[in-house]
């Protein structure tokens, strides 16, 4: 029963007043003095306990900072703030002081009577410190307990009325363990041994550590292992999902787990289920799932946990927490009739890949997307694992019906991919060759050596044969040729389609002629890269050099400035930005500045004593009409007389000419 916290505060003070004589109050090894009293509060014999500061008592002021109240089932405190104001807590003794590890430990009682009558409070014989803590933490518990089966029921409504595991769940899952066939190595052609399949005794010929053959009573595939390899507990251990249908329109996936101990010929078989996923479409449309999992001996009316199952380790393997296993799929057909599920084909996708899988996923994302069951009935199965785990699949257009129109290519080409069995990725690129004509041998090609960027540049001066042909040609013999420094030349095709890319581009910037055979197939390509490559950077820092001139040009004579034996000064070519940068050991030479000025990005000055014109002092960048940074050696901020400089540059030099501009 709770306690009345409106008839408490009538005994928020004591009766009793504490005595300035009493030893305790000068022990200064305590902090805090506890009073006892019991009381009859709203019809229930209450434990009343008034906790004082000893300071505080011995200045003189007797007010407890908290009164605790107990009865046999609860606990309830009054907390008294410096203003005055009161609030209740609901902590437990050793909990009032939150900055104290052992708050115990620092109160006293008042008078033996107070510890007594705590005792006999609680029939204890123990200390009264101890008694009190140990009621209240039976208390906790038992509160904890409640709250824990509140949670426990609430899981139990959510889980019951699952149906049972299929009857042939167990034989499946023993036909996809594995199975060994146990023998004493021997030199003979014939062994005798045990197949833990079936138990029963066979003889197998020309049998190795390793090798694999077929046992002739059960028909299961099995391993051939020594018992001498077999160490003292060798174990298999898998994971295996099962769906199936609550009848109340949710799907249950319930994750199983089995463990296979081989510390004899014959296994120790454990097989549980670990997990349970539930997942449907509500009123709304929205797909809703829920997680459960198993955790042995944690609870109180059932072991199931809302949630998914914490692990360790997020980035290491857990096999208890892991959800990916081999789908049970004879029971589909029954379980989807009449769900949204009714049409899925997972069991098809399972069967064509035959490994793990994660069936929650793939149900979510059969809602969302309304092609995945058509795609995976025309074979496109990596296309639909990338649907259903990777990919929110923009590519697609799934407002059509026919195969090609969704996959964006033409219906020639549907087969073509089929065969391929493409993904996402390799259908994105194939989309991008709907006006090429050799597209299908291209794309064959490209999945053979490896090649995924750079094709559609080289193909807007040659064809797909030539580039083919001629990039084949290149990659064999340079591929065993050594660089200066002892690397290959070309290690994977990709490194030949980049630099002709790159080269046919500096070509095409530099003017050649690209229908010349001669410049669009050279005999040495990387030779050939490099040397053009030079006449590229030559032209660019020609093409860079009059741009900044240009650029500089437009504005010298109006950023001319002198003041207080300072002076800006207009650098004219892009080395004297280097040289700037190298003088005083900052960016400006080595970034992007030239390039910004050649574009009219921004401008850089300099700012020079006019004794020393030549020597670099100060560099400014200025973009728009606006100071944006003033650096000295070693990239340090302006001193107050350069600042003062900057700032009537500022205003009679900048300023003016935003006027004008104006």
């Amino acid at each position: 029963m709770k306690i009345n916290k409106r008839k408490c505060r009538a005994y928020a003070v004591p009766d009793r007043k504490l005595s300035s004589a009493n030893g305790i109050l000068h022990a200064k090894q305590i902090n805090y003095i506890v009073t006892a009293a019991v009381k009859t509060i709203a019809h229930h014999r209450t434990l009343v306990l008034y906790i004082y500061p000893r300071e505080q008592a011995v200045r003189g002021d007797y007010k407890p900072l908290w009164t605790m109240f107990h009865t046999k089932d609860d606990f309830l405190t009054l907390e008294r703030k410096e203003d005055g104001s009161t609030a209740w807590r609901t902590a437990s003794f050793d909990r009032l002081d939150c900055s104290s590890y052992d708050f115990s430990s620092q109160c006293a009682f008042y008078s033996n009577l107070d510890g007594k009558r705590v005792q006999r409070y609680f029939h204890a014989d123990t200390d009264g410190f101890l008694a009190l803590t140990a009621a209240q933490d039976a208390i906790l518990e038992r509160r904890r307990k409640e709250r824990q089966i509140t949670r426990e029921k609430a899981v139990i409504a959510r889980i019951e009325g699952i149906p049972a595991l299929p009857h042939g769940l167990k034989s499946w899952i023993k036909s996809v363990m594995p199975a060994y066939f146990f023998y004493d190595y021997k030199r003979e052609k014939e062994v005798t041994g045990i197949c833990s399949a079936c138990s029963h005794e066979i003889t197998l010929s020309d049998i190795k550590q390793g090798s694999k053959a077929i046992c002739p009573h059960c028909r299961h595939e099995l391993i051939a292992k020594p018992r001498s390899r077999r160490g003292s507990n060798m174990y298999d251990r898998e994971t295996f999902e099962v769906i199936q249908n609550m009848g109340d329109g949710r799907l249950v996936v319930r994750i199983i787990k089995a463990y296979y101990s081989y510390r004899a010929d014959i296994p120790e078989i454990d097989i549980y289920e670990n997990a349970r996923q539930f997942i449907w479409r509500d009123s709304d449309g929205e797909i809703c799932t829920e997680h459960y999992y198993y955790s042995c001996n944690s609870g109180i009316i059932t072991n199931w946990k809302k949630g998914e199952r914490p692990v360790y380790f997020m980035y290491q393997y857990h096999f208890e927490g892991d959800t990916c296993g081999h789908l049970y799929t004879k029971n589909l057909p029954k379980v989807f009739l009449g769900t949204p599920w009714q049409y899925c084909n997972i069991a098809d996708f399972y069967h064509h890949f035959h490994e793990h899988m994660q069936a929650l996923p793939f149900l979510r994302e059969y809602l969302q997307h309304p092609r995945l069951e058509h795609l995976c009935k025309m074979g496109f199965y990596n296309i639909v694992s990338d649907l259903a785990y990777h990919s929110d699949g923009k590519i697609l257009d799934e407002t059509q019906n026919r195969t090609h129109k969704i996959l964006g290519i033409a219906a020639e080409d549907v087969d073509f991919l089929r065969g391929l069995d493409v993904d996402l990725a390799v259908l994105k690129t194939f989309q991008s060759y709907a006006d090429i004509k050799d597209r299908q041998q291209l794309l064959v090609w490209q999945l053979a050596n490896d090649v995924k960027h750079n094709i559609l540049p080289i193909l807007k001066y040659i064809t797909v044969h030539k580039l083919i042909r001629y990039t084949e040609r290149q990659f064999l013999p340079q591929r065993s040729r050594k660089g200066r420094y002892g690397c290959t030349y070309y290690q994977k095709m990709q490194d030949i389609v980049t630099d002709y890319r790159d080269y046919l581009e500096m070509c095409d910037g530099l003017d050649y002629d690209l229908k010349n055979t001669f410049v669009l197939y050279p005999k040495n390509l990387w030779e050939s890269h490099d040397r053009v490559q030079k006449r590229f950077k030559i032209k660019e820092s020609t093409q860079l050099m009059q741009d900044f001139k240009a650029a500089v040009q437009d504005v010298k004579e109006r950023m001319a400035f002198e003041a207080g034996g300072m002076k800006i000064v207009v650098p004219v070519t892009p080395r004297e930005l280097e040289a700037e940068g190298n003088a005083l050991h900052h960016c400006v030479g080595r970034g992007s500045y030239a390039d910004r000025v050649a574009k009219k990005e921004c401008m850089i000055l300099f700012v020079r004593k006019c004794n020393e014109i030549d020597k670099p002092y100060y560099t400014v960048e200025i973009r728009g009409q606006e100071v944006i940074q003033v650096r000295g050696i070693g990239n340090c901020a302006a001193t107050p007389e350069v600042q003062s400089f900057i700032d009537a540059f500022q205003r009679q030099v900048l300023q003016g000419v935003a006027d004008n501009a104006a």
